[in-house]
């Protein structure tokens, strides 16, 4: 569990076998806000600790509870949000299919366009969107979030390789 010496605790995250952090319960805290810390992720209190899912963890379990209440309960939007045209590209498993959907649709006009893609028109911006959304996913699922009206994306669970492409071919200046 997190080191507690009085004046913080310190959290370990794995992602594709590479450990990050330390990080303290307030940026644990962010990130499961975030969206970038899901049940899912892999977390420790040392860096060559044992890695549990953050779910299986009492505290980050609440955080994470949280994260996921109902959407008119969601955290208000960012001051700079601004309505836009968005299209929402995800992997997901069937069964989480539904309730994504629904989800979608509490932040503006959607419409399907083919399976796993939508175009949304909505006061957000592509990260709270990405922020939000990635909540209801899985370990395998995956989401791209584009801002078709202001050249903006956000993403989940991509991968590594898949996010520096991504961060290359977005910031690319032809």
């Amino acid at each position: 569990m997190p080191r507690d010496d009085g004046i913080t605790m310190t959290w370990f995250v794995k992602v594709e076998g590479r450990v990050y952090g330390p990080y303290t319960g307030a940026q644990m805290r962010a990130f499961v806000t975030e969206g970038r810390v899901a049940a899912h992720s892999m977390v420790s209190g040392e860096r060559d600790g044992e890695f549990s899912n953050a779910g299986d963890i009492a505290q980050l379990k609440a955080w994470l509870d949280e994260a996921r209440r109902a959407p008119n309960e969601k955290r208000p939007l960012p001051a700079d949000a601004k309505t836009a045209n968005f299209i929402i590209a995800a992997e997901i498993a069937p069964e989480s299919l539904a309730g994504f959907e629904a989800a979608i649709g509490e932040f503006g006009d959607v419409q399907p366009i083919s399976a796993g893609v939508w175009i949304l028109r909505g006061a957000a911006s592509a990260a709270h969107l990405r922020n939000e959304l990635s909540h209801m996913l899985e370990r395998k699922d995956k989401l791209l979030v584009v801002d078709a009206s202001r050249d903006r994306s956000a993403w989940f669970n991509l991968g590594r390789d898949a996010d520096q492409r991504i961060r290359e071919l977005w910031g690319r200046k032809d």
